[in-house]
């Protein structure tokens, strides 16, 4: 565990840095200064709230008849928050499965299998918000071969992650998945492990009520619902105004770019897309300065980011019990 806290404690102090950098570069601190402490705080709160929403399924897909606390567990997903700083936040993903594995006794195997089952309800509604924008996106404005290949490669991370997830639900494609890295493996050696699990992650989706499902859905959809409503307020915060439809396309690009695969949390794509669109009157339909743009995505960062990792830090000393 020290190995991902490191980790992320060097990201951290980059990425403040880079946004600090941002700012001044930009005449953004007198901008970032004037921000109503109120309405941040509100973001902040949630944006945390979102998290939680995207904890307590994963949750109570490992409960299966096991007799842990909710509370207790909650606090051991969110204190693995700052793993989250590395790409696709699989740093997240693996100290939640050894957590669970210590203090639950719950395998690797079925750990990760529930992260899958929520990842990819959420993968599901974003690929259906990002497909409609992207649309729209492509439509209305010209991008940089760069910043294309950063929606596009996101987007088709986000297709692909909700079908491997998803599509399991049949046990014939799920064995067909299998089959798939089976032979792969053959070429390339580590993907022969995802065959193994592929058919373990099947046959796991076979003991999960169709109901949780729906509720496992609801949640994840609940959570986007909060992070929208943490953008909408770190806007509040600085006075700016902003139209649904453009605040809702700006959160889809932002949601995408995350998923990038090579960067941390898609650190650099995201600022840079947000910049060039909310650059744009025609687009974001709002008249910004560069300061104020530069504010907004600064304290987007600081939200979605800083303020994350620096509680899923404090948290992480929260002592839970071990379940016998």
């Amino acid at each position: 565990m020290q190995k991902y806290l490191k980790y992320s404690l060097i990201l951290f102090i980059l990425i403040f840095v880079a946004l600090a950098v941002m700012a001044i570069l930009t005449d953004a601190t007198d901008v970032i200064l004037d921000a109503n402490p109120l309405f941040l705080a509100i973001a902040c709160l949630f944006f945390i709230i979102s998290i939680v929403f995207w904890i307590i399924p994963w949750v109570l897909l490992l409960k299966r008849g096991r007799k842990f606390p909710l509370s207790q567990s909650i606090i051991m997903g969110f204190s693995c928050v700052y793993g989250a700083l590395t790409p696709i936040q699989v740093g997240a993903e693996a100290l939640r499965s050894i957590k669970a594995k210590e203090l639950f006794h719950v395998s690797y195997s079925e750990s990760i299998s529930a992260a899958m089952v929520v990842k990819g309800m959420k993968f599901f509604l974003l690929a259906i918000l990002a497909s409609v924008v992207l649309v729209t996106i492509l439509l209305e404005t010209e991008l940089s071969i760069i910043l294309f290949l950063g929606l596009l490669s996101g987007f088709v991370v986000i297709v692909l992650a909700a079908a491997l997830f998803l599509l399991p639900l049949n046990k014939k494609v799920g064995l067909g998945i299998s089959i798939f890295f089976a032979n792969l493996g053959k070429i390339i050696k580590p993907f022969g492990v995802l065959e193994k699990y592929f058919c373990k992650y099947s046959t796991y989706l076979e003991y999960i009520p169709k109901r949780k499902f729906l509720f496992v859905l609801i949640l994840a959809g609940l959570s986007f619902v909060f992070e929208f409503i943490a953008l909408y307020f770190t806007f509040f915060s600085l006075g700016v105004f902003i139209a649904l439809f453009p605040l809702a396309v700006l959160f889809v690009i932002i949601s995408i770019l995350e998923r990038t695969p090579v960067l941390p949390r898609g650190v650099g794509l995201v600022e840079a897309a947000g910049f060039i669109f909310l650059s744009l009157p025609e687009f974001s339909m709002i008249e910004l300065s560069t300061a104020e743009v530069a504010a907004i995505l600064v304290l987007f960062d600081v939200v979605r980011l800083l303020v994350p990792t620096i509680i899923s830090l404090i948290v992480s000393t929260i002592p839970v019990k071990n379940v016998q």
